[in-house]
């Protein structure tokens, strides 16, 4: 028995060997790369010298953050130079009160992070001029400058949003992400893979308060979640005297009641057109939830056979329901002549009472409306016109809107629309700053922009959302879908709505 005992302790050891030496390769290796991306850093920070071109046109870059509006707390806007055998790029920014800050890369201008902020709060309703130069073939181009605009208007500090592939009958992995925007910190609020592989959206936020948020899971572990700081509620939401579970959702500010539509939704695929699919109610109703009560509130919503009702939004006073509203027709015979009106009721939030007829304020009998999002100032509401229909995201003609509560007025902001599709948006708590979500870029997937609105409702020239890579929306292969801006962190954990989601049987909301 000695021999095969020897043996095996030479055998352990020849192994413990073999993997001593292959933990020294991997370090090696790992020690390498380290040293190939120090040189690659070194070697990229290089200024124009030698013979030095300039150019008269300004630079392409991606994304095109060329004379924008920018809040003064957002993350570094580095950026692609765009052109064929690029070996390095350089841009220097300059702000009115003298500071300069420096950004290099091969193909990407990058930017410090704490000097980024640092510039930007010291220069705080003034002017910062960009100029970047390219090396190609041994030569510097230096193209002419533009300007980066910073407001003394704050973004709030996170954005919430789901990530979904773009198709059309079976999701894969889904999940609703917060981000950072002061930096480029992007993680998971709850991903699909914890809890089934089911589908999950309609994320919505009370006052942009991270602490008080709502969305909703379908297929397994299906409810609808509020989250109230800590506290995670499951419901079932689908009674015997209402057509569906909730959809589309908002918060009251009083954070005592949710709005939300019923929807029988259905979809159908093109063959022909450039059109990929539509989508449709064939009906939809407008209900008021009472959160604390668990009950849908008869006597504030809005049940009918007549009437499409979709899309609700409250004031940011609580004191009128917004929705969506259109004659009933069959669908989706008439899925190309349907136009949405925007419509609003008081709502007496003290007896959780709506008191009709309505109030038309959105009607085109040439555009549909959808989307009514009013302003927490209360002064604007900004919404989706499309040519037909409710669901304006498959829409290429879809553009933002906005109007003047006040008066009715019809405001421009057609700077902010593009030759595709824009489609959802939010605003920031303090009504400066929209963030829409936009295919401009590639015509396939939703990306996340950003517009100022100053305090006369004019609107700036949009920019993407800031990302430390700026291919990676290239490569991402995903769609940001409902963007939301909140006011911090959302701080439950995955693990909780995890544990909620496979362990609680979800409470029963009543009619009342």
């Amino acid at each position: 028995m000695a021999i095969p005992i020897i043996i095996m302790h030479s055998s352990i050891l020849d192994q413990r060997n073999r993997n001593m030496k292959k933990t020294r390769y991997i370090l090696f290796a790992v020690l390498a790369i380290f040293l190939m991306a120090a040189t690659s850093a070194c070697s990229s920070h290089k200024r124009p010298s030698g013979q030095i071109v300039t150019a008269s046109s300004k630079p392409s870059i991606f994304p095109d953050y060329t004379d924008v509006t920018i809040p003064y707390n957002i993350a570094p806007l580095d950026f692609r130079v765009n052109g064929v055998d690029i070996d390095n790029c350089y841009a220097s920014v300059k702000g009115d009160n003298g500071t300069l800050l420096e950004g290099f890369g091969k193909q990407f201008v990058r930017f410090d992070m704490k000097k980024w902020h640092s510039l930007l709060d010291g220069n705080k309703g003034k002017k910062l001029t960009v100029t970047v130069s390219s090396l190609k073939a041994g030569k510097w181009t230096t193209w002419a400058p533009f300007s980066l605009f910073v407001s003394a208007d704050q973004i709030d500090s996170h954005l919430v949003y789901r990530l979904i592939e773009p198709g059309y009958e079976k999701w894969h992995i889904v999940g609703i992400y917060q981000r950072d925007l002061t930096s480029y910190d992007e993680k998971a609020i709850i991903r699909n893979d914890m809890v089934g592989y089911n589908c999950m959206n309609c994320h919505s936020f009370c006052m942009q308060n991270p602490d008080q948020m709502m969305f909703h899971m379908r297929a397994t572990n299906g409810g609808t979640y509020i989250i109230d700081h800590n506290a995670i509620e499951k419901l079932d939401t689908k009674t015997d005297s209402t057509i569906s579970n909730m959809t589309y959702p908002y918060w009251h500010p009083s954070g005592k009641y949710l709005t939300t539509s019923l929807n029988t939704i259905k979809q159908f695929f093109h063959s022909v057109t450039e059109s990929k699919m539509e989508v449709f109610d064939t009906e939809s109703d407008v209900i008021v939830y009472d959160i604390q009560k668990k009950q849908i509130l008869k006597n504030a919503s809005v049940i009918t056979k007549d009437k499409f009702e979709t899309f609700p939004s409250f004031s940011p006073d609580g004191k009128w329901l917004y929705y969506c509203v259109t004659d009933s027709c069959t669908m989706p015979d008439s899925y190309a002549s349907i136009r949405y009106a925007i419509v609003r009721v008081p709502f007496d939030a003290a007896t959780g009472t709506i008191h009709q007829p309505a109030d038309t304020i959105v009607s085109n009998a040439v555009h549909s409306s959808s989307f009514p999002r009013i302003s927490p100032d209360g002064r604007y509401l900004m919404y989706t016109r499309t040519a037909f229909g409710q669901f304006p995201i498959w829409h290429k003609d879809a553009d933002l809107e906005m109007v003047r509560l006040s008066d009715g007025q019809q405001m421009d902001i057609s700077t902010v629309n593009s030759n595709d599709t824009e489609s959802y948006h939010s605003w920031s708590s303090n009504s400066h700053w929209v963030a829409f979500s936009s295919r401009r870029d590639n015509g396939l997937y939703t990306l996340v922009y950003f517009c100022h609105i100053d305090k006369d409702g004019r609107a700036g020239k949009p920019f993407m959302m800031p990302q430390r890579d700026p291919n990676s929306n290239d490569y991402k292969l995903y769609s940001y879908n409902i963007p939301e801006l909140v006011k911090g962190k959302v701080k439950v954990s995955p693990y909780a709505i995890e544990q909620v989601a496979k362990k609680d049987k979800p409470d029963k909301v009543q009619f009342k």
